[in-house]
C-alpha cells in the first residue's frame, strides 16, 4: 500500500478484498451501489473525514476484517474536488503560488505535460513523499516588477535560495524572512526566477489595490461556498 494514506499499516500487499462496508467486491473491483455498478473506491469517496470503512478480506488464506478510519484524506484529496473550502495560496510580488490539485488544473485549464505528470502520478509514484505540496506558480498579476516572468507561469517550485521547499507553509515562511534577493529554482531546465525583496515590498500595496487583493496568503483550507474551490479566487 502507498505510504502516507489512511490504510498504511492496516492493509497489506497480498490481501484479497472481498467486501467493503458489506458490499461484495466483484472480480472486476466493482460493487453494487443504489442499484448500479461502481468501482469499490466509490464507497470511500462518499464518506467524510473521520468516517470509517470496513473491509472483509482474506489474509494468508484466512478470513479477517480491517477497519480504516479516514483521518487522512491527503494525498488522495489532491486528485479530487474540494467542496466548501477556499483554496490555499501565497501571493508574492504579484506571483500566485498554489498547491497542485484538481481544482487548480481545471481553473487554469493547463496542458503543461510536467504538471499533468505530477498530478496523474502523485500517488502512484509517491511524489507526495518528496513534495507534500507540489507548489505551482499558477498565475501572475501583471506589474512592473514581474514584467518578464510570464514564461515561469505553470512552473513547479523546487528550491528557494538553495533550500528545498516541500510545502506551501515553507514557501510562505521563506518569503516572510526573505533576504535582499530571492532565487527561486523551478523543476526542470531553465534559469531561476529572481526577485528583489525591496522592489517586492515597494509594490505590495500597489498590487493589492490594483487587483483588489484582500489577503496575500491563505495557508489553510477555509469554509467557502458549496461549489468546488475556485483556485483563481484570492
Amino acid at each position: 500500500m502507498p505510504p502516507g494514506g489512511p490504510s498504511d499499516g492496516i492493509l497489506r500487499s497480498g490481501d484479497v478484498l472481498l467486501a467493503i462496508d458489506g458490499h461484495p467486491i466483484a472480480s472486476d473491483a466493482n460493487v453494487e451501489l443504489e442499484g448500479e455498478r461502481a468501482q469499490f473506491e466509490e464507497v470511500v469517496e462518499r464518506k467524510f473525514k473521520g468516517d470509517s470503512v470496513k473491509f472483509d478480506m482474506l489474509r494468508n488464506k484466512q478470513p479477517t476484517t480491517a477497519t480504516i478510519k479516514l483521518y487522512k484524506p491527503w494525498p488522495y484529496s489532491v486528485q479530487g474536488h474540494s467542496y466548501d473550502v477556499r483554496p490555499r495560496y501565497v501571493l508574492y510580488g504579484g506571483l500566485l503560488f498554489q498547491p497542485l490539485n484538481l481544482d487548480m488544473l481545471e481553473a487554469y485549464r493547463t496542458t503543461d505535460l510536467r504538471l499533468r505528470h505530477f498530478f496523474e502520478y502523485f500517488i502512484l509514484e509517491q511524489i507526495y513523499l518528496q513534495h507534500p505540496d507540489v507548489i505551482v506558480l499558477s498565475n501572475i498579476l501583471p506589474d512592473p516588477i514581474n514584467t518578464y516572468l510570464a514564461p515561469y507561469r505553470g512552473a513547479i517550485v523546487d528550491e528557494v535560495n538553495g533550500k528545498k521547499v516541500r510545502t506551501l507553509d515553507e514557501l510562505a515562511e521563506t518569503f516572510a524572512h526573505a533576504p535582499d534577493q530571492l532565487v527561486i529554482r523551478m523543476i526542470g531546465d531553465g534559469p531561476p526566477l529572481v526577485l528583489d525583496r525591496t522592489k517586492v515590498e515597494a509594490a505590495r500595496e500597489r498590487i493589492k489595490a490594483r487587483y483588489n487583493v484582500a489577503k496575500e496568503q491563505n495557508l489553510e483550507e477555509r469554509p467557502g461556498s458549496g461549489a468546488p474551490a475556485q483556485a483563481n479566487k484570492i
